[in-house]
């Protein structure tokens, strides 16, 4: 091997075409699991195999290229890089671009970093191979797309979209093109102010580094950020529903006297000639009745009211709650969670079946029984599928914990929070909650264990 190539800095930046293809190739890659895929299997599987071939083809007609389309040719690998995010992963445009702008500083960096050990290597033992190339690109890819995935995996959640505005997206966008430029600049011309006439490698490394370290760290304060507003609207949400309660236990005392004084009615209804009138009192008697078949009598007062609540609303939108609970089981469970699971439970219930015109399905089932040490709550309901997302790889339509249904609202990243509040009271009292979603039908079953 001629070293005194080395002494050119392009020949030194200039890191072969199959390991820049495979570098960037598996930046891509990584998201490819950490992200929602649009499909699994053998689909998916041709894709990579796919993306893999089509970059390696690219890089391989890029370095025919004259120098003066060098830059041009990596912003089509950029391009490159979010058509293969965007082909193969459930995101939106913003977002993808985004995590095509990391993929692709890391993938810079890994490159460079894999370049300068092996320039270091070669000018210190005065030999160089491609099969020592060969193998250093290996350990060090091997080692650092781990750690990258690690990184990541933590900051961006496969649940729901990033929902990155266009002002975050113009930030991303600045820093990595300001972190490419300089990093590569000496590639370009050596003759700038500011181009390194030496140690060129490790300034290309140290500045890829810093950028990424600068994009992660972004996005993790804003995920940070993201977190304490949805805790924030939680909390909110406990309280709206304890305050709901509060205001359903007054509203309760006042039905209650109504109907205590159906006597007047009756003693109105004898005395009374005007037709008109009487067909009043007649309504009048007709609600107080409807009332008092509303209320429910489970064994908790609590329970009692937010039941008593969520039938009248569903009598107003002509669906039928059916429900079968022993509220005697909640009797070690705090006044505000019981809110909170119940009144959230059946709020998403009469949300979704509001929506289904057929009148057979619209009715909503709310079971409540012990089994062994656990208390397990199931609520059901006929759902339009176009309102439930369902991630693409989960067969049958279940989600586990910590894949709860994606929203198909406009801002998925501040809705959703009734079912995480669901999630937050089972795993307070040391239970879990599953969603399923099966031949148009919705069920949430929630366990809480026991408190005897």
């Amino acid at each position: 091997m001629n070293l005194s190539a080395f002494l050119d800095p392009v020949q030194i930046l200039d890191t072969p075409r199959l390991f820049t293809a495979i570098a960037e190739w598996l930046a891509v890659f990584v998201y490819f699991f950490i992200y929602k895929r649009k499909y699994g299997g053998k689909v998916f599987c041709l894709q990579c195999a796919a993306s893999l071939i089509l970059m390696v083809a690219y890089q391989f007609v890029a370095g025919l290229l004259p120098i003066f389309a060098w830059i041009p040719a990596m912003l089509g690998a950029v391009l490159l890089m979010y058509g293969m995010l965007f082909l193969v992963l459930d995101i939106k445009p913003r977002d993808c671009g985004v995590l095509t702008i990391h993929a692709f500083v890391f993938a810079e960096f890994a490159a460079s970093l894999y370049r300068q050990l092996y320039v270091w290597i070669a000018l210190s033992t005065g030999k160089g191979s491609l099969m020592v190339s060969f193998v250093l690109m290996f350990i060090v890819y091997a080692c650092v797309y781990p750690i990258f995935y690690r990184l990541e995996r933590g900051n961006i959640s496969p649940d729901h979209s990033l929902g990155i505005s266009w002002r975050e997206f113009w930030s991303v966008l600045i820093m990595g093109t300001a972190v490419f430029a300089i990093s590569n600049i000496s590639f370009v011309s050596p003759r700038t102010p500011f181009s390194a006439t030496e140690n060129l490698l490790y300034v290309r490394t140290l500045v890829d580094f810093g950028g990424i370290m600068m994009l992660m760290t972004q996005m993790g304060r804003r995920n940070e950020m993201i977190l304490r507003n949805e805790a924030n609207e939680i909390n909110q949400l406990f309280q709206k529903q304890y305050e709901q309660y509060r205001l359903a236990m007054d509203n309760s005392d006042a039905m209650r006297k109504e109907i205590h004084d159906m006597k007047h009615y009756l003693l109105a209804l004898k005395n009374e000639d005007d037709p008109g009138r009487r067909a009043d009192v007649l309504k009048d008697m007709e609600q107080a009745i409807a009332i008092q078949e509303s209320f429910m009598n489970t064994g908790n007062k609590v329970l009692d009211v937010i039941l008593t609540t969520k039938s009248l609303q569903c009598q107003k939108q002509n669906i039928t709650l059916n429900a079968m609970v022993d509220g005697e089981l909640l009797n070690g469970i705090h006044v505000k969670d019981i809110c909170s699971l119940f009144g959230n439970l059946l709020d998403n219930a009469i949300e979704a079946t509001s929506q289904i015109d057929e009148k057979e399905k619209r009715f909503i089932t709310l079971n409540m029984k012990r089994k062994n040490d656990f208390i397990m709550v199931e609520c059901e309901n006929c759902s339009d599928p176009s309102n439930v997302s369902l991630l693409p790889d989960r067969k049958k339509g279940i989600f586990e914990k910590g894949n709860l249904p994606r929203t198909t609202k406009a801002d998925n990243v501040r809705h959703g929070y009734g079912l995480k509040s669901i999630n937050m009271v089972a795993e307070k009292y040391g239970g879990a909650m599953k969603c399923t979603y099966e031949d148009g039908w919705f069920k949430v079953r929630v366990l809480l264990s026991c408190h005897d």
